[in-house]
């Protein structure tokens, strides 16, 4: 009893706090400015009602990982090669986001999907035996993204059965966090919550909003994103060539480096060479047992239910790289012909970059997309997004 009188008061104090500090409801995250869509930040992932309220017909859903971070001020990443453009892709991702993250992010969002079109970037570091790890998962989980997933009712009881396992599993390095879980599990999922259930989710879920909301707008502020800029905007036609030419002209430097790197990405990896192992141990990734395999489906399975079109981008890695590495040819062969069968399983669409492992100027480092890399990811999304 004194648990719930507590918790009573508690939530009373919270709300009265809740309305005093009230400043941003969902109108303030409608910014009006494309360039919220590539704006890479932690705060505008974990926030549906922030990524939502940004969708408008011209935006192209785009899942992915640390290769939205590479690349960044160049002419060649999504953020300048579409300035300007009413088409604007929705850049969701950085390092430690994997399927299954994705797959809950989609479901918070998908009735915002106007074009009912989504791509996915793939990275082969993904398809280890375990899958995703546990710690970078619950570093990227996001409590609004799965109450909004358990909400959705287009979202079947089994997939969400399926998620809601994964998830107890992983974050059963943050107790915390997964206290909070099963508590929504319990009043969205099961329908077995307590009176106790009940006002402990109003308290997460009221504070959750106004915690999100506040803070997209205070750090799209720092980030300088400012309202309403949206005006004049135009879709172009844009000759891949020429910015393919303009590549190798300005990447002929990159040939004086060992596996054709951009010098900032060899430099990284330089000083680490001593202390890396060869050849790679016998997992290194494209594991055919890897949980991710089962994550990725779920995300595909996801997008049929939601009667949402798909593609899948199948990035590479560095061929020279891995290579040296002691991962060969025919081994990493294997994993992209698994991810293309997964791919038709489910009818997706692919753009299928495994032939560009040894394409020189294609790569920043070992993974990550370099400036030919980019050309070649932004025109297969403006493709897709123009498709009918």
């Amino acid at each position: 009893m004194r648990k719930v009188t507590a918790l009573i008061i508690a939530l009373v104090l919270f709300l009265g706090t809740a309305f005093g500090l009230h400043v941003y409801d969902k109108k303030a995250l409608a910014f009006n400015n494309n360039a919220f869509s590539t704006w890479s930040s932690q705060t505008k992932f974990a926030s549906p009602d922030g990524i939502s309220e940004n969708i408008n017909p011209g935006t192209l859903v785009v899942f992915g990982s640390s290769e939205f971070q590479h690349g960044i001020k160049t002419i060649y990443h999504p953020r300048s090669m579409f300035k300007g453009f009413y088409f604007n892709p929705m850049l969701i991702g950085a390092a430690h986001y994997q399927s299954l993250s994705h797959a809950i992010t989609l479901a918070a969002i998908s009735n915002s999907i106007k074009n009912k079109k989504v791509v996915l970037f793939v990275s082969p570091t993904w398809f280890r035996k375990h899958g995703v790890k546990n710690k970078a998962f619950a570093l990227r989980f996001s409590d609004s993204s799965y109450i909004q997933m358990l909400k959705n009712r287009n979202i079947s009881k089994k997939t969400k059965e399926y998620i809601r396992n994964r998830v107890d599993t992983l974050l059963k390095v943050d107790k915390s966090t997964l206290n909070r879980v099963k508590v929504y599990n319990r009043v969205l999922l099961d329908g077995t919550g307590s009176t106790l259930d009940d006002i402990k989710y109003e308290l997460y879920k009221k504070y959750l909003a106004e915690r999100t909301h506040q803070r997209v707008v205070l750090r799209a502020a720092v980030a300088e994103l400012k309202h309403n800029q949206n005006k004049n905007l135009k879709d172009r036609k844009i000759n891949w060539r020429k910015y393919i030419k303009r590549v190798n002209v300005s990447s002929k430097k990159y040939s004086k480096t060992p596996f054709y790197m951009t010098p900032k990405g060899y430099a990284k990896l330089q000083a680490k060479l001593k202390r890396i192992k060869r050849p790679l141990p016998k997992a290194g990734f494209g594991n055919r047992k890897s949980l991710e395999y089962k994550d990725l489906r779920c995300f595909l399975n996801m997008c049929h239910q939601l009667k949402l079109k798909v593609m899948i981008v199948s990035l590479p890695v560095n061929g020279y790289w891995y290579d040296y590495r002691g991962f060969p040819a025919y081994k990493r062969g294997k994993y992209y012909r698994r991810l293309r069968a997964v791919a038709s399983q489910y009818g997706a669409e692919m753009t299928d970059f495994s032939s560009k492992e040894y394409n020189k100027y294609f790569f920043e480092d070992a993974l990550h997309l370099s400036g030919k890399g980019w050309v070649m990811a932004d025109e297969a999304l403006y493709k897709f997004y123009k498709e009918s």
